[in-house]
């Protein structure tokens, strides 16, 4: 009967914002519904960055791009994104010593790949920092503006 009650509960949460996406053999639920702060462009020193828009959609932008094959075609990555969810539809949040960390599946949806061009899809966090700031953690200085 929980389990019932607690998948009716996640279907009547769910929202036209939530998406599934296929993560490591998992059907992972998403929702790009979330708190405004999060939506914006996080940058850092260089030329990379990340932007999250409302709509799902966005841009990874590596900083050095690294070892890729010829093939890959080096630039901004569009992606679609969501915050994961747990089964009662809340997004999943991790309690660290600097403050708090979401984590976000990144999936390309343009030639570009993660990683080369080999994945397809990226698991990073959104740190949220006990002064308010937010961050990335796949780069170590990408603050939100």
């Amino acid at each position: 009967m929980k389990v019932l009650l607690a998948t009716l509960l996640v279907l009547l949460i769910s929202t036209e914002k939530s998406r599934y996406f296929e993560y490591n053999g998992s059907k992972v639920n998403t929702t790009y519904d979330v708190d405004d702060k999060f939506y914006g462009t996080y940058k850092g020193r260089k030329t990379g960055y990340l932007t999250l828009n409302a709509d799902g959609t966005g841009i990874y932008n590596y900083d050095v791009f690294g070892f890729a094959p010829v093939s890959c075609k080096k630039g901004p990555i569009e992606i679609e994104w969501g915050f994961l969810l747990k089964e009662d539809g809340s997004i999943v949040t991790f309690n660290r010593e600097y403050g708090k960390s979401h984590p976000i599946l990144l999936k390309s949806t343009s030639e570009t790949k993660f990683q080369g061009c080999k994945t397809e899809i990226l698991l990073d966090f959104i740190m949220e920092y006990k002064d308010g700031k937010l961050g990335v953690s796949s780069s170590d200085d990408w603050i939100k503006e």
